[in-house]
């Protein structure tokens, strides 16, 4: 006879948050909305990779998140390899092994939201997997590479567009901070 199952579902958004911008808090706000702030967890990918992809340290893109939404939970998922800028493919049994080991030490069950089939492609070999909010869909279509590319610029309408008032100056400093790195390129 099978037990009942103790885990506890958590709804996952999981992203590099770098920084976090409206695309990303339209599925947190549709998560939150649908399950519940206690439900939800936001797990911070690459958390331990500081790079042009990454301009932000793991506790600058929490900041960033429980600034927009104090008392979410928000867990870190450091990169296997994190010298890596893109990845490619290679070590993704490793990290899928890394997100149950993390799943079982929450005594969890872990569904994965995102937005769109592509990025959630990876943790559907071995979760189950919700497009939530199509990112693709028109006028949705932003990206924290946009973001940083606005940083980059200082285009401030642009930035008041994809950002958050409450995230813009703190995805400001941290860009900054990292722009003024000497090994930053």
């Amino acid at each position: 006879m099978k037990l009942p199952s103790q885990s506890r579902p958590y709804y996952v958004f999981l992203g590099r948050f770098a920084p976090l911008q409206i695309g990303h808090q339209l599925l947190i706000d549709s998560l939150i909305a649908r399950y519940g702030l206690p439900n939800v967890l936001l797990l911070v990918g690459s958390s331990n990779s500081y790079n042009p992809r990454t301009p932000y340290t793991y506790a600058e893109r929490k900041e960033m998140i429980q600034a927009v939404y104090p008392g979410i939970k928000v867990a870190p998922l450091p990169d296997i390899n994190p010298t890596q800028i893109h990845f490619d493919g290679l070590t993704n049994d490793l990290w899928l092994d890394r997100l149950q080991q993390l799943e079982k030490k929450m005594a969890a069950e872990f569904i994965f939201f995102g937005g769109s089939q592509e990025d959630l492609s990876v943790l559907s070999q071995r979760f189950k997997t919700i497009v939530l909010v199509n990112r693709h869909r028109r006028g949705l279509n932003i990206s924290a590479t946009q973001v940083r590319q606005a940083l980059a610029e200082n285009d401030e309408k642009a930035l008041d567009s994809l950002l958050s008032p409450l995230v813009l100056p703190l995805a400001r400093s941290g860009y900054h901070r990292y722009q003024k790195q000497p090994l930053a390129s």
